[in-house]
């Protein structure tokens, strides 16, 4: 049997198995072959839980909300359980304020008493491990930002580390006092592993630091006394764990491009020996067995890698997932949604019902490819349909053809079409038209006004390439950069952004410099939309304009990066990695309602009206999930209600492992 829903943390525990969290709250140990030998019970309001640790019998985890959790280790019932709202000093909490929700995975065990930052981030609570009583509420030990990792594998000399690129040196003996701090990123420092070999100390980074900062990272070395030795930056984007074999011969580490990095740690120098790549996600956490050494990677979307110590392919657990990315109307038809999936294309019709409007999705379009990363609906030389691009570094146009297919879903290509639709016939069979490799990972997608040439931003640069057949026309960098986002102007000049936030407008002509400007963040995703562009990532939603800059912004109460935003109807409503929407008045700026607590995580966002013209919010999240809200507005706020959920069919990944040696 396998876990029902997605794996967000694993960790192995010596002589028991692999223990795993989910996003429902929930526990699990696997045996050998990454089945579920049992589970914890469900958690009323269960939350993603993040962090995950084990000790003398107990395994301790928290919520992305703060809430701590025992559970037993021998049987996984749950025991005890702490409410990150009434477990607090109200002394050191600021006015008005509530549990913030953050995705912190760390959690410090020693000599039976736990460590960890509470919903409320300034105050960090210390409870008995046995008996789960709360021995002292005290200020955090990193201050505003949550305790992100914590190592005490060093048997005096522990390392704390948090969301603002601070790593601390003290002890968690006595007063826990961490005097000792050096900064080593932007952005979170997610693990901080001890490494007995060389006695000193591994840490990843996400944004790299100084004049790296969101151009390259890595891993950053630094001694038992606190002062940075060395780092290897092969990272275009957040790592997220190091780890060690059990006899410190090799470390591992990885993270959202999609790549592990196997360390030879015989010598202090670092050397990557071997990289695999082809797994079916973003990397998102390691566990090494200490009782044989065999190596666990989870993937993002909820699929488990065995890999023997060498990094060779042993089993995957075959986790059936499903995500929507994307969603984008047809220019023919409004009602008729593309939608960028882990398999392929879905198309999705809204329909009116006497509940109001529902959707239906009318075809599923498997592509044998990587997850679908983007959509672009495009329409030349008569023919409409759309283009995509892959996670594993393809991009691809599908055409519409006479032919319907009336189970709902086609196969092409030697495909075997496996997926099937919900709902009934088809609105019209799709036909791969073409597909070609692209130079690294890419991020957005575009298509020009006239639809013939396609921009597709990627960490080699933007590249152009022909609509009609998908050959390569052009490739355009900025200072040597990754190309996160890239779309076209009205006139056809394109409009990319760097990792590190650099803007820069190229003429269609001749492709020379029109404007340059550094607004400082890294970009999620960007659009263009009544002449104006907007931006998504770092530092909220921005308005911009050409030759101007920045011109709005809508940020407020969004505890992570935005990923995507709508803008119409007088709002900007914003998705943030935090798991929440939040909503702002267009004209004025001004706040309007924060929605925590979503059933999932929001990736996909569409503006849309009813038969009534009432406005409704779209909202495409990663287990498939499509949640359709009726955006309610009132004075000085809105409200969103939901009208109705549909989940789309989950297919397990098809695994494409490769090595290589260097």
């Amino acid at each position: 049997m396998k876990p029902a829903d997605r794996i967000v943390r694993i960790v192995h525990v010596e002589g028991v198995g692999l223990l795993a969290s989910d996003t429902h709250g929930r526990v699990h140990l696997l045996d050998g072959r990454l089945r579920v030998v049992r589970s914890s019970p469900f958690v009323p309001q269960g939350r993603p839980l993040y962090g995950l640790a084990v000790a003398d019998g107990w395994v301790i985890g928290k919520d992305r909300m703060g809430a701590l959790f025992r559970w037993s280790l021998d049987t996984l019932e749950l025991v005890d359980r702490l409410d990150p709202a009434a477990v607090c000093d109200p002394a050191l909490l600021i006015p008005d304020e509530r549990p913030s929700p953050v995705s912190s995975r760390g959690i410090s065990i020693w000599k039976g008493k736990v460590h960890v930052t509470s919903g409320y981030h300034r105050q960090m609570l210390v409870v008995d491990l046995h008996t789960f009583t709360v021995l002292e509420i005290r200020p955090n030990i990193c201050g505003t930002s949550p305790m992100e990792w914590a190592c005490t594998e060093h048997p005096t000399r522990h390392a704390v580390s948090d969301k603002k690129g601070n790593l601390r040196f003290g002890s968690f003996d006595g007063d826990a006092d961490f005097p000792d701090r050096v900064k080593l990123d932007d952005g979170n420092i997610h693990r901080v592993r001890y490494d007995a070999r060389h006695d000193r100390f591994w840490a990843t980074q996400d944004f790299g630091a100084g004049e790296n900062a969101d151009i390259a990272n890595g891993v950053v070395v630094v001694s038992a006394s606190g002062e940075k030795e060395d780092e290897c930056l092969f990272a275009r984007d957040d790592v997220e764990f190091v780890t060690f074999s059990p006899d410190h011969l090799r470390a591992y580490a990885g993270g959202f491009d999609g790549e592990l990095h196997i360390f030879d740690n015989t010598e202090r120098a670092l050397r990557i020996t071997r990289t695999v790549t082809g797994f079916s996600h973003q990397l998102s956490d390691l566990a090494v067995s200490a009782d044989d050494g065999q190596v666990y990677v989870l993937c993002q979307d909820g699929e488990i890698v065995q890999l023997d110590a060498d990094g060779t392919f042993v089993r995957a657990m075959g986790f059936p997932r499903q995500a929507v990315w994307d969603i984008q109307p047809s220019p023919e038809d409004p009602a008729t949604l593309y939608c960028a999936t882990d398999t392929g294309v879905t198309v999705v019709r809204i329909r009116e019902t006497a509940g109001g409007p529902m959707t239906e999705v009318t075809a599923e379009h498997p592509t044998g490819f990587g997850f679908t990363r983007r959509v672009a609906p495009v329409r030349s030389a008569g023919r409409s349909g759309w283009l995509g691009v892959t996670r594993d570094h393809r991009v691809f146009r599908t055409d519409h053809t006479d032919h319907t297919d009336h189970t709902g879903h086609t196969g092409h290509d030697g495909q075997d079409g496996r997926g099937g639709g919900s709902g009934g016939g088809g609105t019209g069979a799709a036909a791969l038209r073409w597909s070609a490799e692209l130079p690294a990972l890419p991020h957005t997608v575009a298509v020009s006004p006239d639809g013939a040439r396609a921009l597709v931003a990627t960490n080699a640069g933007a590249v152009e390439v022909d609509t009609a057949d998908g050959h390569l026309l052009d490739t355009f960098t900025v200072d040597g950069l990754p190309v996160w986002a890239a779309a076209y102007l009205p006139d056809g000049d394109r409009l990319l952004v760097t990792r590190n936030g650099v803007i820069v407008v190229l003429d269609r002509a001749d492709a020379s410099v029109r404007w340059r400007f550094d607004q400082g963040e890294y970009p999620k995703r960007l659009w263009i939309q009544s002449g104006r562009a907007y931006l998504t990532g770092d530092g909220g939603v921005k308005e911009l304009v050409v030759g101007e800059g920045v011109v709005a912004r809508w940020l407020k109460l969004l505890s992570n990066t935005v990923e995507n935003a709508v803008v119409g109807d007088g709002l900007v409503i914003a998705s943030s990695y935090g798991m929440q929407l939040a909503a702002y008045d267009y004209t004025t700026g001004a706040f309007l309602g924060l929605f925590e607590d979503l059933p999932d995580y929001p990736k996909a966002l569409h503006l849309l009206h009813g038969a009534d013209g009432a406005p409704y919010l779209l909202v495409g999240c990663r287990t498939g999930l499509l949640s359709l809200y009726r955006i309610e507005r009132r004075p000085k706020r809105i409200r969103l209600v939901k009208v109705r959920d549909h989940w789309l069919p989950r297919r397990p990944a098809v695994l494409d492992l490769r090595i290589q040696d260097r």
